[in-house]
Parts: structure tokens; sequence; C-alpha cells
């Protein structure tokens, strides 16, 4: 593949908040592919450290830089910025304190173009989680599933993170920006508008690293703030839960655990009987509120069972 009159085939974008110490591994991981048809914007979200001269370090003519004036308290107001003005047919994200594999936007690209013509409208990929406190890593593996809007709608984002996503740009001129009445799982609802239009596949690698921080967006966010979104996204797309029992009792019944996990018992419990209200013939429900009754360590023991189980059938 070749750029023709100069223009980048992808856009990257980085949105950054203060994060000066992290945005320069991010930019150079961009700097390191493989692939090297790209622009990278960068917009900084009112940063008052010193983001703009570590950016204007870098020299680099591919590098466009917007700074704005006040934070907008929204990661996706800076996406959306970006969003607008880029060139490429192509979008990536990358998150500042993350960091792509020097083989990210290769690999991506060549399965782009081996599934042309297939309503492909987004390609993922897996991410190594790099916990550098307590200094361990393990992989991030996206499942597989037949059909991505229905499992989304039920399972939460298993996508992961925007960092691992390439999309088309077409994709956005047809369902629209980022949801700024969003202030977390903004990309989660981001995949469901996709998902509903578009197919989806993936890289099955890891081709990116997600740090985990105390200045990571899901850490610093109350659990009623992240929850009140969720209810937001269920409002947003009532009525397929409301034309298909079986996926509104799934999805109660996961944000019942949800609860549980945050020690929130009583409140976990009654998603749990909604769940089989709505469903009766929804066993898990029945076994998921039963051990609910055991407390929070013993359902959170057996989720990492779970857990283990699918990861073992994923690799078989």
């Amino acid at each position: 593949m070749t750029e023709k009159d100069n223009d980048p085939i992808v856009s990257v974008i980085i949105p950054t908040y203060n994060r000066a110490d992290l945005l320069g591994r991010a930019i150079q991981s961009v700097l390191s592919q493989t692939y090297q048809y790209f622009e990278i914007i960068i917009v900084d979200d009112g940063s008052i450290d010193n983001t703009k001269s570590l950016v204007e370090r870098f020299n680099n003519e591919r590098i466009v830089y917007i700074q704005r004036r006040e934070n907008s308290g929204n990661s996706v107001v800076p996406r959306n910025t970006a969003m607008k003005i880029a060139k490429g047919k192509y979008i990536a994200f990358l998150d500042s304190d993350d960091e792509w594999m020097p083989e990210k936007l290769e690999k991506q690209i060549k399965l782009f173009e081996k599934l042309n013509n297939s309503n492909i409208g987004f390609i993922g990929c897996n991410v190594v989680i790099v916990d550098e406190k307590n200094k361990k890593e393990w992989e991030y593996k996206i499942p597989r599933c037949k059909n991505i809007f229905k499992e989304l709608l039920i399972m939460n984002n298993f996508i992961f993170n925007p960092s691992s996503v390439i999309v088309e740009k077409e994709v956005f001129n047809t369902i629209g920006l980022f949801d700024e009445n969003l202030k977390t799982v903004q990309d989660y609802d981001m995949w469901i508008r996709i998902a509903q239009k578009y197919n989806f596949d993936f890289v099955p690698e890891p081709l990116f690293k997600y740090y985990i921080h105390n200045s990571n967006i899901t850490n610093t966010l109350s659990f009623e703030k992240q929850e009140k979104d969720i209810r937001y996204i269920f409002e947003k797309y009532r009525k397929y839960y409301e034309a298909n029992p079986k996926i509104h009792s799934t999805r109660l019944r996961n944000d019942g655990t949800k609860y549980v996990l945050a020690g929130r018992l009583q409140e976990g419990r009654k998603y749990f009987l909604k769940s089989i209200k709505i469903n009766p013939l929804n066993f898990k429900s029945y076994f998921y509120f039963i051990f609910s009754l055991f407390g929070s360590k013993f359902y959170y023991r057996l989720t990492l069972i779970k857990k283990k189980l699918k990861q073992l059938l994923y690799c078989l």
C-alpha cells in the first residue's frame, strides 16, 4: 500500500490531560510502527503541565497538536474534536497512558484489506494488561461471538478499550461521533452503535499494553457515576431489550453481579430477581441469587473460577 497525495491512511487520535509523564511513551509507540502511513492528532484537553513542550520536542511534521483552553471533563470531547479534522481512511484511538506494539497498525490494516467487501466496520485486538504496582502482566483475549450486537447488549464492553480498535472513517460518517452525554463507557456505547450496522473482527493476539495506575478514569470515577452511565445506555437501547426477554434477563443478571462484587448485596439480589421475573427460564439467575447469599468474597471466587474455565475453553 502506498500513500496518495501525501494524505495519511490512518489518523491516530490521542486525547490527553496532564499526562506529560506518560504521553511520550504513547507517541513513541506510534512513531515506531512498522506501518508508517499515518498522522497523529493529539488533543490536549486543557493540561496545565508540560504537555505542550513534550509534544514539541518530538518535532515531527506528522503530529498535529490541538490545545483546548479549558478541560472539558469528558475524554470524548477531545476525541470528537480530533475526529472532525482527521484525514485518514481509518481512525485508530490511543489513550495517552497506553502503548502500542510495533505491528499493531500493520496487522489490523492487513485484516481490513483481507476482509474487504464484508461490511467490516471496526477491528480490535487482544491486550496485555500491565499492573506496574504489583509487577504483574496478563493477556486479555476478546471472546469469540457470532452476534456482536447481541453480545455487547448482554456483556458490557468486552472489546475492552479504545486503544485496541481501528475503525473505517466512513463508519463515523454514518453513525456519528461519541455521545458526550456519557462520562464513562462512551466507547461501549460507540461499539454498540457500530455493531448495529457493521461487522466486527479482531487480530487474535495482543497488540497494545494497557497500564493500570491510580489515575485511570475507571479508578477515579465513583461506582455511582459509572452505574448512572450504564443505566443511560440501557434506556438508550431499551426497545432492543424489551423485544428480547432473554437478552434483557441476562443483562440484568450481569448487572446484579456488578453490584454483588461491589459489596452491594441487596441491590445485586434485586437485579437477579428482576432477571428471573423477565425470564423465569434463566436458571443461571437462580444460582447467582443463591451464591450471593454467601457474600461478596465467595461470589468473587466463583467468578474467578468461571473466568479461568472460559480462558481454558478459549485456548482449546
